[in-house]
């Protein structure tokens, strides 16, 4: 087998299983470690993928959560302006679901001041439960289960099964990656289901992504983007990556200048 040939062979593995080790990729190939080592390292120039320890993952794959602590500053301005353009799909006597994320934070810190009289509120995440819990206007609803560490959220089968309990009129959703081609993706089988049950458990959903997070994926999918009533992003996307979004069938909406 020529070299360009192995490699494209390499890089197709590569994509299609999402993170594989030099070892796998050797008896995959018939081919010793060091040459597998030397093929990566010319993929890598070729921007094709991102070596790890140990192998290799397809450009833009995340297969680990980011800590909260890590993610509060980033993209603030976007997060805010997406957050207000949400706003405009609240009405009064709405029963909503809001993800765990930082920017449902940033949605659920404008709640209190809209002209609502009447609102409800489902949550997994306690920053945003114990934010709301003091207005009297919203009445907020904690999922409860088992409180991940790093996203500070109910995120186990409890927290799926009280989802399906209940019904909203809209769900917000918030994710760390998404793009055309994989859909919304999450890091964990946990927070997969509880972002499918959240979605599945509402009259419709929208999805609260920035740009940043455009093009980047992870193992486990949520849904694609076409299956979200709206999504609201910034105006951080490129041309191609709108017309792309666009061709699938996704809903977008711009927040901000």
């Amino acid at each position: 087998m020529l070299p360009v040939e192995r490699r494209r062979k390499m890089a197709r593995l590569i994509k299609s299983q999402g993170a594989v080790n030099s070892r796998e990729l050797a008896k995959a190939l018939g081919i010793s470690v060091m040459t597998v080592r030397r093929d990566l390292k010319v993929l890598e120039d070729q921007k094709q993928l991102e070596i790890t320890w140990g192998g290799a993952v397809p450009v833009g794959f995340e297969a680990h959560d980011i800590p909260r602590s890590h993610k509060a500053g980033s993209m603030l301005e976007a997060k805010v302006a997406i957050a207000r353009a949400a706003c405009e799909f609240i009405q009064d006597d709405s029963f909503i679901g809001l993800d765990a994320g930082t920017t449902t934070l940033e949605l659920a810190r404008l709640l209190p001041s809209l002209p609502l009289t009447n609102l409800s509120v489902v949550t997994p995440d306690l920053e945003i439960a114990l934010l709301l819990s003091g207005y009297p206007h919203i009445e907020v609803f904690l999922t409860g289960g088992r409180i991940d560490p790093i996203s500070r959220a109910c995120n186990d089968t409890d927290s799926v099964a009280y989802l399906r309990r209940i019904r909203t009129t809209v769900a917000f959703v918030g994710i760390n990656v998404w793009g055309t081609q994989h859909g919304v993706t999450t890091s964990s089988s946990e927070k997969m289901h509880r972002k499918v049950q959240l979605m599945n458990s509402a009259d419709k959903s929208i999805l609260l992504a920035d740009s940043s997070k455009y093009a980047k994926f992870s193992p486990w999918r949520v849904a694609g983007v076409e299956d979200f009533y709206r999504i609201i992003t910034d105006h951080g996307l490129s041309h191609d990556a709108r017309q792309a979004l666009e061709g699938v069938g996704a809903h977008l909406v711009y927040a901000g200048a």
